[in-house]
Formats: structure tokens, C-alpha cells, sequence
């Protein structure tokens, strides 16, 4: 006779955050910090496609495997939603290196990004996501706002995670009346750029607030020009780069004559965007269905008193 299906609960799920905790911490001292440069492109497509070809045997083994079944339910998300909680609240009190600089601590958590429990904590958590979406892909409108929530918030996770393999920050120093379109990386490495930019005149204004500002013409390599002026917080956006102002030669000080622009370039950011657009979109449904089922039960309550009245006369 066959053995009823017992559920694993929610002590399941804590010992699962506690493995992941203590294999992360080995590896944290056995290999080091997480090295996301080496998860650069092809890499990080390679990785998101074992991912998801998991992610679909797992579901399909659902029925057989009884960890996998219990992967998509709530005992196994709420320990790992705790996990992650708790590394992130420590990633806010804790002051953080700047991305790609080593950690100031001997553990690690003050470059808490590449710290291997942050991230095996947010990739189970991730992993659970995914489970959940595959379990709701059925086609009914009901199932709407939770797919949009949850399958947005895979998207956002795992592009997030993946994509800050090929996010590139460059600087350039550009002179007045010259062109340049070669920028350095942190590592000093030169990037030769698809554009070039070709600085005008460079100013500060100390009134109302001290700001200092670029007048610029980038043009492509196809010949495309634009002109326009880069403000401090104010970037320019040229074939998925944003071109920040940065700084200026601050031993000429009003007068230089020299503007240093930052350049980042991140090809997953849209993605995010798609996955954060996704939650708020999942979120209004859920508020406006609401709304609609709150205006239902009273108009079903006005007619139920009314049918009362009527009987009881």
C-alpha cells in the first residue's frame, strides 16, 4: 500500500538556510569571494540556461521527488525569505567597499555582494521563485497578479545577479577643443569606445550650488552626431551607455579646461526594468481586483438583506 504524501515542513526549510549558510561560509574561506568578472558574457547566458533546464526538470520530477514538490510551497519559502532578510538588513548596517574592491573585514561581509552566503542565500530564493511560477502556469485570470508578481521578481533577481558580470564603468578625460573615444577601466585596462566625444567648453556654477556641466558633441562611429550638455546627475544616453560628468582637473579649478566623464554600460538593466515593471503591474491588478470583489460581497449583501426583508414582511 502506498505510503500517504507527508509534506516536509517548515523545520525543513530552516535546516536548508543553515547547510547553505555553512557551505557558503567554506567557500568564502577556501576560494574567496565571489569573482563576478569571471561571469561575464557568454558565461552568465550559459548559467541562466542551467538554470532554467533545471528549474523545468525539477518541476517535471515534482510528482516522483518530494523535496522538489516541496520547493514551491510556503514552509520552504518563508526560511529562505527570513535568510535573505537577515543578510540584507546586514548588508545595511555594515559599511560596504565600493564594487570590485576587496572586503575591509577578515569575513568578507563588508563587500557583502561577492560574500558566498549572500549570494547562495539569493539564489535558493530565486530558485524557489522560479518553482512557484512553473506550478502557476496555468491559463486563468486568476492566476494573473500572482504571476506577474512573482515571475517579475525571478526576472529582476536572476538579471540582477547575472547581469552585473557585464556591467562596465569607464572614465574618460577629455580637453577642451579635442575628441576622444578611448576610456579606462578600475583595472587601468583602455577600452577602445564606439563613439567619440568631443568637449567644447567646460564650466562651474557656484550659484544657487556648486555644479559643473560639459558641452559636448558625441559622434558615432556611423557618423551620427549629437550635441548636448552633461550635467552633474544629469547623463547623456548614446548606444546603451550613459555618460555621466564626474569630475574636472581640480588643480585648475574654475578654469580647467579638462572634464573627466563616467561611462556605465549595463545590457541587463532593461530586464530589471521589465521584472520591477512587472511586480507593480501585478500589484495594481491585485488592488483593483480587490476593489471590485469589496464592491461585489456589498452589492451581494444589499440584495441578500433585501430578499430578507421581503420574506420576513
Amino acid at each position: 500500500m502506498k505510503k500517504p504524501y507527508k509534506p516536509l515542513g517548515m523545520a525543513a526549510g530552516g535546516i536548508v538556510c543553515l547547510v547553505l549558510m555553512a557551505v557558503g561560509a567554506m567557500l568564502q574561506y577556501a576560494v574567496g569571494p565571489v569573482r563576478w568578472d569571471m561571469l561575464a558574457w557568454p558565461v552568465n547566458a550559459m548559467l541562466l540556461l542551467v538554470l532554467l533546464l533545471g528549474l523545468a526538470l525539477m518541476h517535471l520530477l515534482r510528482g516522483n521527488v518530494r523535496f522538489f514538490r516541496w520547493m514551491s510551497s510556503l514552509q520552504a519559502a518563508v526560511p529562505a525569505m527570513v535568510m535573505c532578510a537577515m543578510m540584507t538588513m546586514l548588508l545595511g548596517v555594515t559599511r560596504q567597499v565600493p564594487s570590485g574592491h576587496p572586503a575591509t573585514d577578515p569575513f568578507g561581509i563588508t563587500a557583502m555582494l561577492s560574500f558566498w552566503p549572500f549570494v547562495l542565500a539569493y539564489l535558493w530564493l530565486t530558485t524557489l521563485v522560479g518553482m512557484v511560477c512553473l506550478t502557476r502556469l496555468r491559463p486563468a485570470w486568476q492566476n494573473v497578479p500572482f504571476l506577474l508578481n512573482h515571475l517579475g521578481l525571478f526576472i529582476a533577481l536572476v538579471a540582477g545577479a547575472l547581469g552585473s558580470a557585464d556591467v562596465q564603468t569607464l572614465r574618460m578625460m577629455v580637453q577642451e577643443g579635442k575628441a576622444e573615444n578611448r576610456a579606462v577601466s578600475r583595472q587601468h585596462r583602455v577600452h577602445e569606445l564606439p563613439f567619440s566625444i568631443k568637449l567644447h567648453d567646460f564650466s562651474i556654477e557656484e550659484r544657487p550650488a556648486l555644479s559643473y556641466m560639459s558641452d559636448v558633441t558625441v559622434e558615432t562611429k556611423s557618423g551620427e552626431t549629437l550635441r548636448d550638455t552633461i550635467r552633474v546627475n544629469k547623463p547623456l544616453s548614446v548606444r546603451g551607455w550613459k555618460i555621466y560628468q564626474y569630475s574636472y582637473d581640480q588643480s585648475q579649478g574654475a578654469v580647467s579646461d579638462i572634464s573627466i566623464f563616467e561611462l556605465v554600460r549595463d545590457p541587463w538593466l532593461p530586464f530589471v526594468y521589465l521584472g520591477i515593471f512587472m511586480m507593480l503591474a501585478g500589484a495594481g491588478y491585485l488592488f483593483f481586483q480587490s476593489g471590485s470583489l469589496l464592491k461585489k460581497e456589498r452589492r451581494d449583501a444589499v440584495i441578500t438583506k433585501q430578499r430578507h426583508n421581503v420574506i420576513t414582511k
